[in-house]
């Protein structure tokens, strides 16, 4: 059996999916797992350009980004960006002649996998492994043979635009186990030389760094009482080189670079604040950290920021001073932190690279008892 996962390098979380469900894989005996990111193989140079401009969107760009997102969704159509159902199509439609894979996975919204079924007829399941709590428009396509959604609002959403709910599945989005896997946690804590006493606050400013003001923040946390405040700074080295500058004499204050150990700074953290991306989000879930999202951008963040507040699950704060109380208060109330936490538990749903692995197994099983 091969399967061919299909995957984005556009921010961390797309990467970590397909990973995660390559892992999940292996570890079932399916081990001819061939990875790509389509558009980067395709297109190197220009795809590295528009990674670049994404990444400088969430500072400098926020309104056309939205203007983007929004403008080829369905809800509110001001042009549609059609060139993508072509978008690295000579390339996945050699991919697929060299590896005759028995499934396609795809965890990002590339229209061009589903368009290249639509157009060549071929008899390989596609399935999409939504990545965030709300499905944009080039997620969804009629040549799909299953879509892996987060939530039953998700699956109802996709419903509502025409998708047979025998395509759908609520799995929950896949992250690493180790979220799911409890922890001692005061032995964590002494293990990085932190106090059980004292509340922690994790600052996780995105895979590049691109969360701002926290310097500010940090100070006005510090100032509100005894925290502990552990920032990770992702690949942006020169944000950690200034907080290592400025808080190098605070005890109190611990700064990481880009880290593998994510598992472990939610599970110390009594609270965390946050960018609301759908794979951070998910394994908040799973570990039931109370949260904070900052400054959603409009689109995907906003949509998961929207639909996390809505659910009591999270708390979205807009500007510095607002952030600060909301850490302050939430971080030294037990039961506002037992309620959001309460909420999380309700829309979160465990081991979904587990639950795609089975049913991908009997989709593929199907297709082969129709085809023989």
């Amino acid at each position: 059996m091969k399967i061919l996962l299909l995957t984005g390098s556009y921010g961390n979380g797309h990467l970590k999916v397909s990973n995660t469900l390559k892992k999940t894989f292996s570890k079932m005996g399916k081990n001819d797992v061939i990875e790509s990111d389509l558009y980067h193989v395709s297109h190197p140079l220009l795809t590295r350009a528009s990674k670049y401009l994404y990444i400088k969107s969430f500072n400098y760009g926020k309104k056309l980004y939205g203007l983007i997102y929004y403008g080829g969704s369905r809800n509110k159509r001001f042009f549609d960006i059609k060139f993508l159902n072509y978008y690295g199509m000579r390339k996945l439609k050699g991919m697929v002649e060299d590896v005759q894979p028995d499934v396609i996975i795809n965890t990002f919204p590339m229209p061009v996998v589903p368009e290249l079924k639509r157009r060549t007829g071929i008899q390989i399941p596609i399935v999409h492994v939504i990545t965030d709590f709300r499905a944009h428009k080039n997620w969804v396509h009629d040549s799909v043979d299953r879509y892996y959604v987060a939530t039953e609002e998700l699956k109802e959403n996709l419903v509502s635009v025409g998708i047979h709910v025998n395509k759908i599945k609520v799995s929950g989005i896949p992250i690493d186990p180790r979220f799911e896997q409890p922890v001692d946690r005061k032995r964590l804590l002494a293990s990085y030389g932190l106090e059980a006493e004292k509340p922690v606050i994790l600052i996780a400013t995105g895979a590049y760094g691109v969360l701002k003001d926290m310097e500010g923040v940090m100070k006005k946390i510090l100032d509100h009482g005894e925290y502990q405040i552990l920032v990770i700074c992702g690949k942006n080295e020169v944000l950690k080189k200034q907080l290592l500058d400025e808080f190098s004499r605070s005890p109190n204050v611990r700064i990481f670079g880009f880290t593998n150990h994510m598992d472990e700074m939610m599970k110390m953290a009594t609270v965390m604040i946050s960018k609301p991306g759908g794979i951070t989000l998910s394994e908040a879930l799973a570990v039931q950290v109370p949260m904070l999202l900052y400054r959603p951008v409009p689109g995907q963040e906003l949509e998961n920021a929207n639909y996390f507040q809505s659910k009591g699950a999270a708390i979205v704060a807009n500007d510095p001073d607002e952030l600060v109380e909301h850490a302050v208060r939430l971080a030294t109330d037990e039961e506002r932190r037992n309620r959001i936490m309460k909420n999380m538990k309700k829309i979160h749903f465990p081991n979904a690279a587990e639950v795609i692995y089975e049913d991908v197994m009997a989709l593929i099983e199907s297709k082969h008892q129709i085809i023989s």
